[in-house]
């Protein structure tokens, strides 16, 4: 893996700030560079988030196992593994839309089994806030 340390002085450094230099160093070594795990030391938060690890450590560790290929740090206190996302298979499009209702309720619907997508409380449709997905989704 690829170790970058930055060190930057003479601006307020924040996690968004210290992203956004991080990503475009990366961007130099990557085609297309996406994040795979971050550390805020400051703030002492992780990325992904697993429950009794290590904030010192297991971030990194994850970043390594899933792809990382270079690690850029921004003054010691913010860190960022990225992976080359040209190697990842495109999904394309999506069978899924997320839609609200009139009172703001999410929904996540099938677009091919969608009757009317200003009625989201169909069998295409499964609200997200009340977690009532059902076991599966019919066309109708």
């Amino acid at each position: 893996m690829k170790q970058i340390n930055i060190s930057i002085s003479g601006m307020d450094m924040d996690y968004k700030t210290a992203n956004t230099i991080a990503r475009s160093i990366a961007a130099t070594m990557d085609a297309e560079p996406t994040v795979v795990a971050w550390h805020d030391a400051r703030s002492a938060k992780m990325s992904p988030v697993i429950e009794g690890s290590d904030i010192h450590s297991r971030w990194r560790d994850y970043g390594e196992t899933h792809g990382g290929d270079v690690s850029v740090s921004v003054n010691g206190d913010y860190d960022f593994i990225f992976a080359d996302s040209n190697q990842f298979d495109e999904l394309g499009e999506s069978p899924y839309i997320s839609l609200h209702d009139s009172q703001g309720n999410q929904f996540l619907c099938r677009m091919g089994d969608l009757r009317d997508p200003n009625d989201p409380h169909q069998e295409a449709c499964f609200s997200i806030e009340q977690g009532d997905a059902p076991s599966t989704m019919h066309s109708g």
